[in-house]
């Protein structure tokens, strides 16, 4: 029997489910990378798929393969990233789809890790193995930029040294009028609570979730993915440059279950309560001393591991963001019911229609109730 006739329309159509696929782990393949994968049959039929497991471990490779069995000889593997080649905590994929059968494997992403980096492909070619690589790459780059910039493969390909940091997702909500609560140092929700949904899945999608302390002493947040099901712990951060949190505090209360980081300026002092949480390693101080601005600030973080964090600022927070051009993405979530009055997204009393700056490209828009949802990208 013929194999399949390819196209670029068959292969597309396989790899948009091996990306749909490594969306399924992201945030909670802890240092691994999210991957999906496909593997389709010698007669061009679905056969097999996987997704790294939680943790990073089993990898997609390895899930697709088992579930396609034998009849994934002579098939094709779909891949969102290259094959590891090496050993770690379990044998290379590249051996598991070489032993197989695979002809031919279709990869989106190269492997940045020094470690693997085009070393993978190398051994599938020298194995006879046809290897497409690059295909919707942009796509696949979506849903994994935590362990891209982690890597330092840098998504434009240009960025220096010295621009390291992670990739920073913001999102904020506010009325109709621009207003972000009713007035300065008053809570309370804007969203509905299908938003509010949505907002605990983006925080179940990244590394960590940052405020500042101000919004901490506000709202008193646990600052945690709540979903059904979901039990994987949520990393917090906290800008506090003078140490000033309450211990009995959400995020403290929380900090044995939900890791808690507290960003400080300076040492604390003797006799300061988080002593004992240090101790118990419930709580990690970073201390930035003279160095306590954003940038620093991220560039310290993304050393700590965390490639990819969710913010959730206030007006000022959000100001200086955007002026330092620290922003990768930006969500914006609008209730239709306006205030009047209150603390704005402009940092002032007064209403305001607000947009980000003009080198954001609106991208996406939808609503979830009442609110309305707009994605923004540089």
């Amino acid at each position: 029997m013929s194999g399949p006739i390819l196209s670029k329309e068959h292969d597309k159509r396989w790899m948009k489910f091996a990306i749909a696929l490594s969306e399924k782990s992201q945030g909670l393949s802890s240092e691994n990378p999210n991957v999906g994968c496909v593997v389709v049959d010698s007669d061009g039929n679905l056969c097999g798929s996987g997704f790294t497991q939680p943790g990073g471990r089993p990898h997609a490779e390895i899930e697709a393969l088992k579930d396609a069995g034998k009849k994934a000889k002579g098939g094709i593997l779909y891949v969102t990233l290259e094959p590891c080649s090496h050993y770690g905590q379990t044998p290379p994929c590249v051996k598991a789809i070489i032993h197989a059968g695979i002809k031919r494997v279709v990869i989106a992403i190269i492997d940045p890790d020094k470690r693997v980096n085009g070393s993978g492909i190398n051994q599938l070619k020298q194995a006879g193995i046809e290897v497409e690589v690059g295909l919707m790459r942009g796509e696949a780059i979506k849903y994994i930029p935590s362990f891209l910039v982690r890597n330092s493969f840098l998504l434009n390909d240009k960025t220096s040294n010295k621009t390291k940091r992670p990739y920073i997702t913001v999102k904020v909500a506010h009325s109709l009028d621009g207003f972000v609560s009713k007035g300065i140092g008053l809570g309370g929700k804007i969203s509905n609570q299908v938003s509010d949904t949505f907002t605990h899945d983006l925080r179940s999608r990244v590394d960590a979730i940052l405020i500042s302390y101000q919004t901490a002493q506000i709202d008193n947040p646990r600052l945690n993915a709540r979903i059904d099901g979901l039990e994987h712990p949520t990393e917090r951060i906290i800008l506090d440059k003078n140490l000033a949190l309450d211990k009995l505090s959400n995020l403290v209360k929380t900090s044995d279950i939900h890791p808690l980081t507290i960003v400080t300026k300076d040492k604390p002092k003797d006799k300061h309560w988080i002593h004992d949480k240090i101790v118990n390693n419930q709580i990690r101080l970073l201390i930035m001393r003279k160095n306590y601005n954003l940038e620093a600030i991220f560039n310290a973080l993304l050393e700590q591991g965390f490639g990819h964090i969710l913010v959730e600022p206030g007006p000022r927070l959000l100001k200086s963001l955007f002026s330092e051009k620290l922003v990768n993405e930006f969500f914006e979530v609008i209730s239709k019911k306006k205030l009047i009055k209150g603390y704005s997204i402009g940092v002032s009393a007064k209403a305001v229609e607000f947009t980000p700056p003009s080198s954001f490209v609106l991208v996406k828009q939808f609503n979830l109730g009442n609110d309305i949802i707009k994605f923004w990208k540089v």
